[in-house]
């Protein structure tokens, strides 16, 4: 199991992607892509869905990812479960459009400084609380790293996927000398076994699946369910042709 440190998305993104860099070497689907900060890195085809940002294709995980069983080498899926009311089955569609891998990384809603912030009465975050008008986008789930850990591994031996390959788990760096001594602590005590819920900031797994196919292969073109052909694959760029 790897340690890492971030601040922000940006910077866990483009952290992730050069440890998790082996396993983006085929065609790629990112899900929840939001500015396509993974296509940086990506060097094969790379294909990125999501509701907002800038995507290269829209797509609502809620009504299922449109494409055939085993599309793309890897899926990646960042930050985007715990925005959805259906997570069981935006998981399982994750896994049905991988051919070889699934790369899942979710936060840890437990941490000490949550905690502190739920017990003085403030707000967890921008994605949580009762706004007076509708948000654009919430977290729907409220779960600590120990349950996301359950959760992935889990659900995914039951679709097949039963091979955990690698485990990430990240700790917020903070810049103020307390939460970092605190988080410094914290580090050591998980190494140890304790106070994983506590300190531990994210969880990410990469996931093989059990009768993935030995060797490199890039997949040019990508289908939807009804057979019509949805996208075509530049292969020297990686970049999608509408």
């Amino acid at each position: 199991m790897k340690v890492v440190q971030f601040r922000g998305r940006e910077d866990k993104l483009v952290l992730l992607g050069g440890i998790f860099l082996d396993y983006l070497q085929g065609s790629v689907l990112d899900v929840g892509c939001d500015r396509r900060s993974l296509s940086q890195v990506v060097t094969g085809p790379y294909l990125g869905v999501d509701i907002s940002g800038t995507p290269d294709v829209v797509v609502n995980v809620e009504n299922g990812l449109p494409f055939r069983d085993r599309s793309f080498d890897t899926v990646v899926a960042f930050d985007i479960l715990e925005h959805l009311d259906n997570i069981h089955y935006a998981f399982d569609e994750l896994c049905r459009v991988a051919r070889r891998y699934v790369i899942i990384g979710l936060p840890n809603m437990y941490e000490w400084r949550f905690r502190v912030m739920f017990l003085m009465g403030k707000r967890l975050s921008g994605k949580y609380g009762l706004p007076v008008e509708p948000p654009q986008d919430r977290h729907r789930w409220l779960f600590s790293l120990k349950e996301a850990r359950c959760f992935v591994q889990e659900r995914a031996l039951k679709l097949g996927f039963f091979k955990l390959r690698e485990e990430i788990i990240g700790y917020y760096n903070y810049r103020q000398l307390l939460p970092r001594a605190i988080t410094v602590i914290g580090e050591v005590l998980c190494r140890a076994g304790i106070g994983v819920n506590l300190f531990a900031y994210y969880y990410c797994a990469v996931l093989e699946r059990n009768d993935a196919p030995s060797g490199e292969t890039f997949a040019l073109s990508i289908y939807s369910k009804s057979g019509k052909e949805f996208l075509n694959f530049h292969e020297r760029t990686g970049h999608v042709a509408h």
